[in-house]
């Protein structure tokens, strides 16, 4: 297997590391495999408060899960990249400095003013990106083939004329 045919993915967050190497199209498949869990995983609600418990003298309500993670969308006009930061993260920021971290899940940040917000998220630590509309309308307009390839003269039969 050559070099080209291999490739090398690493993900790290909170307790959790997950390395795949080896053939191209068997990682790539993994790695879309981990991305849909990660996805599924952000679109559930976090845990309702548990229900207030009755004991024989006394009542106890146990609060709401803490939060574990909190997604961070860099964001420009084509696209948004999104990071998996922890409410820590975020407390360390110059967001959290002004808000409570803990009840955010996600947060937008404009591109240019990422790297001051979270630096140390600013050196590739993307877990995947997404085209907005305007990203998407864009490559499809870069990848049509040009008008002007197709005159006449390209599309007349050998022959004719």
């Amino acid at each position: 297997m050559s070099k080209s045919d291999t490739t090398h993915f690493h993900f790290d967050f909170g307790g959790i590391t997950l390395e795949l190497s080896g053939e191209r199209t068997f990682v790539e498949k993994m790695y879309k495999q981990v991305m849909r869990d990660v996805a599924e995983a952000r679109s559930q609600a976090p845990p309702a408060a548990a229900p207030a418990q009755s004991g024989s003298k006394g009542r106890v309500q146990a609060g709401p899960a803490r939060r574990r993670s909190v997604w961070v969308h860099r964001c420009s006009e084509l696209m948004r990249k999104i990071y998996m930061a922890t409410p820590a993260d975020v407390s360390a920021s110059v967001v959290g400095k002004v808000i409570d971290s803990e009840p955010v899940a996600v947060i937008y940040v404009d591109k240019d003013a990422f790297g001051g917000v979270f630096p140390q998220m600013d050196d590739g630590q993307t877990l995947w990106a997404e085209f907005t509309a305007a990203g998407k309308e864009k490559v499809a307009e870069a990848t049509r083939p040009s008008l002007k390839a197709l005159s006449p003269d390209v599309l007349r039969k050998p022959g004719q004329g």
